[in-house]
């Protein structure tokens, strides 16, 4: 019999020696019962999973991309804006070059032009040649702009334009004028007041001579076509 108090280690520690197996066989048991009854199947509801559904567009809606017919108001505004970046390319286009008139003269020559006899001022044809530099393949030689040097009327743009050679003769079959920057020489005849003896050139507003230009007797004159 032993004291009050006093445990017998040594029956415990065979005790405990003989349990062990068994409560190691016995707790791996229950943890893979637990493990194995934690995973649970899906439920099933009995209905069908929803399918995605395909959304077709409002007719009344324009789908973003799609080429449509522009209205006669948005034509008009498409045009106009067309024009005034046209417009814009083409005052820009001298850029920083210049234009030098190489002489003037009493026109006599073959030309698409003719003054009308019908005017309320009688007008003859003038001949200018000029070579422009420095400009930009914007440059437009029909908008250059004749007028009167003393009156400062203008006679306006448009007149017949004939590219020369550097040398100022008529370029020939298979010749062409070069292309911008490159200095370039043109002929241009214009129809002008008879008795006005000299003029300024503008292009878009600004004036290409700084002295009034007086024009001459006479000067170089296309060939008229062949008559059958």
């Amino acid at each position: 019999m032993l004291p009050p108090g006093h445990k017998d280690t040594k029956g415990c520690k065979s005790l405990k020696m003989k349990m062990s197996p068994i409560f190691l066989v016995s707790g791996l048991t229950a943890a893979l019962c637990l493990a194995a009854c934690g995973e649970k199947a899906p439920e099933s509801t009995g209905t069908p999973p929803a399918e995605p559904q395909t959304l077709l567009p409002d007719p009344a809606v324009p789908v973003s991309g799609e080429p449509r017919e522009l209205t006669t108001e948005e034509q008009k505004q498409v045009i106009d804006g067309v024009m005034q970046a046209r417009a814009k390319q083409q005052a820009e286009g001298l850029g920083s070059g210049s234009v030098k008139v190489n002489g003037a003269w009493h026109y006599t020559g073959y030309s698409h032009l003719s003054p009308d006899p019908g005017a309320a001022i009688e007008a003859r044809l003038i001949a200018v040649d000029v070579t422009v530099s420095g400009h930009t393949p914007f440059f437009d030689i029909d908008d250059i702009e004749v007028v009167d040097g003393i009156t400062m009327i203008s006679y306006g743009s448009d007149p017949h334009p004939e590219f020369l050679t550097p040398e100022g003769s008529v370029l020939g079959d298979g010749q062409f004028p070069a292309a911008a920057p490159n200095p370039v020489r043109v002929l241009l005849i214009y129809g002008f007041p008879k008795n006005s003896s000299s003029f300024h050139l503008y292009y878009w507003g600004k004036q290409l001579t700084l002295n009034p230009v007086e024009i001459g007797k006479s000067g170089l004159a296309l060939p008229y076509p062949p008559t059958e």
